[in-house]
């Protein structure tokens, strides 16, 4: 956990004046729902942060270590998520006459290929889509290595991306539209509860002791400086997902952002992205058209980087010195591309596909997780060349 010494002022001001005056910003330029999208963005950041709720280090204590604490948490707020959006995918929105539109994507080849690449990718890169914003605004140095690479890679992923479209898919499956509300509830929670004891099975056998509350208590617990239990960041994140699909109408996302910061830039400099398939798509031609300002995804993204930042300044450790060398940052390079390319052929990342995916009920978001675990598995026997 992140060690608490004395507060950061000057990063702490600096945070708060700048999420004030986009607050304001947001409000007067777009809307007020923009601004809304913004103070969960902020609010993700400083959950993700103050508990240290990361997929990509979790995953690899499991691998490594069978230390289950990191999953158990996470599937914890999948259950609680699962709970919460049951009722409102499809339902009216606060700020939309239209329904609300949960994270729902084909099951196809490349969601498996996708997903693999990412999973293998997180764990070179040290970061998956919400962990490379939230350590970015803790003052990460790789992690603004990884987050250029991650948007190249997300442009690229663009390219071409009906070729992808066509591979073999069984189509959108919604386990919502198939069974229904509560046979679909009931269905994943089994399934859920079914992996909690798998996991708890296996970190005991391995470590011979399993302490089942090691993720409801933090040592040195403080509501404002941090650290959090991994329970309270979970139950705070499925609570700010809901709030996200019912204020923006759709589930949190992080990566189309990315490609859209890459789209942005290479317009800039006469790259014709605008012919490309995928910026022909209803949503992304709107977008690349529009100022990112305008993107719920690019809005809430700044935002967690924000709400990061400021966390990091009330415990006092913004831009922690980080070990820097040729492998880490080949690393950061390697791992921020193939993220970004992974996540646009998986239709999103660990958030918009897995977290969002499975809260919706759609099944893309459960072969995201099998395959991106796959993935992570050999992506943590390869960083050990990287970070040895």
């Amino acid at each position: 956990m992140i060690q608490a010494k004395k507060i950061d002022f000057f990063v702490l001001s600096f945070g708060l004046i700048s999420s004030i005056f986009l607050v304001y910003f947001f409000k007067q330029i777009i809307n007020f729902q923009h601004s809304l999208i913004f103070v969960i963005g902020l609010l993700l950041g400083l959950t993700l942060y103050h508990a240290s709720f990361g997929f990509t280090g979790g995953w690899r204590n499991f691998i490594e270590r069978s230390d289950s604490s990191a999953l158990r948490a996470q599937f914890l707020m999948l259950a609680f998520a699962i709970l919460l959006f049951s009722g409102f995918v499809n339902s009216k929105s606060i700020f939309y006459e239209n329904s609300i539109v949960g994270s729902i994507a084909p099951t196809n080849v490349s969601v498996i290929i996708g997903s693999f690449i990412f999973g293998l990718a997180m764990q070179l890169a040290g970061g998956c889509g919400s962990g490379t914003l939230f350590t970015l605004g803790g003052g990460n140095t790789k992690m603004f290595i990884t987050l250029i690479f991650f948007i190249v890679g997300s442009l690229v992923g663009t390219y071409n991306f009906t070729f992808w479209l066509d591979l073999p898919s069984l189509g959108n499956i919604s386990l919502l539209e198939k069974f229904g509300i509560i046979n679909t509830v009931l269905i994943q929670l089994i399934f859920i509860s079914l992996l909690y004891m798998l996991c708890s099975f296996i970190d005991k056998k391995r470590n011979t002791v399993l302490n089942h509350s090691d993720i409801f208590i933090s040592n040195g617990f403080n509501a404002i400086k941090g650290p959090w239990p991994l329970f309270l960041g979970a139950i705070l994140l499925a609570i700010l997902n809901f709030l996200m699909l019912n204020i923006a109408g759709h589930p949190w996302s992080v990566t189309f952002a990315f490609g859209l910061w890459g789209a942005k830039i290479a317009d800039f400099v006469g790259i014709d992205v605008a012919s490309w398939t995928f910026w022909t798509f209803d949503y992304p031609k709107i977008a690349l058209k529009n100022s990112i300002f305008a993107d719920h995804t690019s809005i809430s993204n700044i935002g967690i980087i924000l709400g990061a930042l400021i966390a990091s300044s009330l415990v006092g450790s913004f831009n922690k010195k980080t070990k820097i060398n040729y492998k880490i940052v080949l690393a950061a390079i390697i791992g921020g591309f193939f993220m970004g390319f992974g996540a646009r052929l998986a239709f999103g990342c660990n958030i918009g596909a897995l977290f969002s995916g499975i809260a919706s009920g759609s099944l893309h978001g459960w072969a995201w997780f099998l395959f991106a675990f796959i993935g992570a598995y050999f992506g943590v026997k390869a960083r050990r060349w990287f970070y040895s």
